[in-house]
């Protein structure tokens, strides 16, 4: 079951499309959501359930939901008589379980953000109730749908590195993007979402496991939470950032220039491997007042892209400034109830003998995840995000083989398309190519891993 082949991506000509409902309509609900926008003929969107009005209304127009289908909880739901070919699940991940056991036994086929449950009962209940019913469940783990890791795949099952002996992978979160998500964001604190092990890095876990291609039995892990803490503020360095702090000026985290002005963004498309895109955010950066003049970057006057794009649906001036100064995106990332690690390590032992070092910090000057694969015949290295690269050196020859690597600005765009993609042909017969019983062995670590850390010790799997 590791060796389950690299899914294919083509597009299917459909005359009658498919149906699905959306429980959960934030930012990643909307993004699973729009491949039906982009393919009506393969996929259409008939409810819609969220408890944020705006986001209800959004979805609506833009997939002409009839107002009867649109709810305000997944409940609502389950007591009408709606039932559609599938259902798309990206509510929050403590909210993930009740949502697909309902979808399931209303007959629907599900496509479920990770994690998918945070804990390995309840993952192994979604398991048991997706296999009773005889429906796909999958998750979303995206990234096996990238261009990138697909190719790495590709190789490793070629053989041209021999076999797997060791493997690094590091996910390098961007000090911008922990701040968002894992500071201030919906997943801050493990208590009320889940460990950054399992939030930010089941995706990395199942890459390893799928990769080795063997069981894991092993686990030990290490990290801590260093640098957003009260002990780090600034001094006069207020509970917000809009109340007047005396180091805005200094301070990479500033509210106003992380969401309404997207400095960092900017900076970050400034340093990617798109030339162009690089150039004209350069040209933003040093002149603040370019964007406002040049009718193709007069959309960019103020920043409505990712993040921004998440903290409030009205992305106006005004809009952003009132979330800045009332919602949890406007604290200071020194004065917030966050819990997660900044920084963690794992070890896992395969019982094939192969290890894995998993690396998670969220201190990079870049996002985007560094790999090296060490096999018994040659060396794998590779970069991925804001571009991408992947080089093969074989040891007897010396030789090295670069690969060209089809990417997108921030990693994983064409992954979300690619698991829609593949959910279509589901509900057409096709199989899941991230189906839940496998994606159960990246939970697994990911608990582990979360035990090993807190108790500082080896945890063993059977």
């Amino acid at each position: 079951m590791l060796l389950i082949p690299v899914p294919l991506y083509y597009q299917t000509k459909m005359e009658n499309p498919k149906s699905a409902i959306l429980i959960g309509a934030g930012n990643r609900g909307q993004t699973y959501a729009a491949y039906a926008l982009k393919h009506p003929n393969q996929l259409r969107i008939v409810a819609v359930a969220d408890p944020i009005q705006e986001r209800r209304d959004k979805v609506a127009r833009q997939h002409n939901i009839v107002p009867e289908n649109t709810h305000q909880s997944w409940e609502d739901v389950a007591s009408t008589s709606i039932v559609a070919d599938g259902a798309i699940i990206a509510t929050q991940d403590s909210m993930h379980v009740d949502p697909t056991l309902m979808a399931l036994k209303k007959g629907m086929h599900v496509v479920l953000e990770k994690p998918m449950a945070l804990t390995e009962a309840d993952c192994l209940k979604l398991i048991e109730a997706a296999q009773k019913s005889g429906l796909t469940l999958n998750v979303c783990h995206v990234l096996r749908y990238t261009h990138f890791f697909s190719r790495v795949k590709q190789i490793l099952d070629s053989g041209e590195i021999g076999d797997v002996i060791t493997m690094a992978l590091s996910e390098n979160v961007s000090y911008h993007h922990m701040a968002h998500a894992y500071v201030r964001g919906n997943w801050g604190n493990s208590q009320t979402s889940s460990p950054m092990i399992l939030a930010k890095c089941c995706h990395d876990l199942d890459l390893i496991q799928w990769f080795v291609g063997s069981r894991p039995v092993s686990v030990s892990s290490a990290g801590n939470l260093t640098h957003f803490t009260a002990q780090n503020a600034p001094d006069g360095a207020p509970q917000r950032c809009t109340d007047g702090c005396p180091q805005a000026g200094s301070c990479k985290f500033e509210a106003v220039d992380t969401y309404r002005n997207g400095k960092h963004m900017k900076l970050a498309i400034a340093n990617s491997d798109f030339k162009l895109m690089a150039l004209a955010a350069k040209l933003m950066l040093r002149f603040p007042g370019l964007a406002g003049k040049i009718p193709g970057l007069s959309r960019y006057r103020v920043w409505q892209e990712w993040p921004t794009s998440t903290i409030t649906e009205d992305l106006t001036d005004p809009g952003i400034m009132q979330a800045l100064k009332t919602g949890l995106y406007g604290r200071c990332v020194y004065f917030c109830d966050n819990d997660q690690v900044d920084h963690q390590e794992t070890l896992i032992e395969f019982d094939n003998g192969a290890t894995a070092v998993l690396k998670m910090h969220g201190h990079s000057a870049r996002e985007g995840r560094t790999l090296r694969i060490d096999g018994s015949q040659g060396t794998l290295r590779g970069y991925f995000g804001g571009g991408g690269r992947l080089e093969v050196q074989v040891h007897a020859t010396g030789e090295k083989k670069t690969y060209e690597i089809k990417t997108d600005l921030f990693g994983h765009a064409e992954g979300d398309e690619g698991i829609m993609e593949n959910f279509v042909e589901v509900l057409n017969g096709e199989t899941g190519a991230t189906n839940a019983d496998e994606a159960l062995i990246s939970h697994q670590l990911a608990f582990a891993a979360h035990e090993a850390r807190l108790g500082n010790t080896i945890v063993k799997l059977g």
